[in-house]
């Protein structure tokens, strides 16, 4: 799950602003000002075209090098299309022109967390948090770093800080639910994952790891079936959200052959194998054929 706070920054002084069409723009006789060629770049992340308004924020720079927002969109931008150390590049030349930008600390966060640079994650997201307590993504990324970083306890209480500050998001839900799904607490890593999924039901991670979690708990024999089932309706909706989730058929297959569906769970693992050749995963490809040659 990327790590970012996705949102447009025009100006120091406000975040309200109207944005002119964009073909009225292109019919300006005269030259774009900086704050013009931001404003037209902002309305292309809108659109969806990031690599427009990469191209528009660059040229606002080269008329106004001093314009902070500029540099800052120009990362947001960067960030979406997979450039995290240009994106870091630009967050950071925000921060020297406003080195009060919390925001821009913290997405320095989120893209050293996509480089593998849990350090410097914990670093700028600390520095967020001094700038702006109330931040609840800085509180995210730093939970992310020290999961990196393997301080479990730690991860749990930035993730819960967050999720006071921002209740409604299911991410900070899911990543609750695995932390404690890892410390062995899955009763808490349940509850969290069903409120990831009372916030979005279409969350494939969230449905494969709850449907995970089912199996591992169903243990007594009047449980199984019962949980069984409701683990196998959890893979489906992780499958029909998530179309190549090869985690999520693999799971289907092993809950199938757990009701005795050999049938059902050998296509399950058939389309597993299928996706982790194609996603280069050979050892879960294998683990499928494994399982396909068990049932037949």
């Amino acid at each position: 799950m990327h790590p970012w706070f996705i949102s447009l920054f025009l100006g120091l002084a406000s975040s309200f602003f109207y944005i002119q069409p964009i073909l009225a723009q292109s019919t300006l006789k005269t030259a774009e000002t900086a704050d013009q060629l931001l404003v037209r770049g902002a309305a292309y992340i809108r659109l969806g075209n990031l690599e427009s308004a990469i191209a528009t924020f660059k040229s606002a720079i080269q008329k106004n090098p001093n314009l902070t927002a500029a540099h800052y969109n120009l990362g947001l931008a960067l960030a979406q299309t997979g450039k995290p150390k240009e994106a870091i590049k630009a967050f950071y030349r925000s921060i020297q022109l406003n080195p009060n930008l919390a925001i821009a600390y913290s997405n320095i966060g989120a893209a050293s967390l996509e480089i593998g640079d849990a350090k410097t994650a914990i670093l700028y997201s600390k520095r967020a948090i001094e700038l702006s307590p109330t931040l609840a993504i800085a509180y995210y990324n730093l939970g992310l770093g020290l999961k990196q970083q393997r301080d479990l306890k730690g991860a749990i209480a930035q993730f819960q800080k967050s999720e006071s500050l921002a209740p409604d998001s299911p991410e900070t839900a899911y990543n609750l639910g695995l932390l404690f799904q890892e410390t062995g607490d899955l009763d808490k890593a349940k509850t969290y994952f069903l409120k990831a999924l009372t916030l979005n039901p279409q969350y494939p991670e969230a449905n494969y790891n709850l449907g995970a979690l089912l199996l591992i708990q169903a243990k007594s024999p009047e449980q199984i079936p019962a949980q069984i089932l409701e683990a196998i309706a959890y893979f489906q909706k992780a499958t029909e959200s998530k179309k190549d989730y090869a985690n999520a058929y693999y799971g289907l297959g092993v809950a199938q052959t757990k009701l005795g569906k050999t049938q059902a769970a050998i296509q399950a693992f058939i389309r597993s194998q299928a996706l982790f050749n194609a996603q280069k995963n050979s050892k879960w490809a294998i683990a499928s054929e494994e399982q396909i040659k068990k049932l037949r």
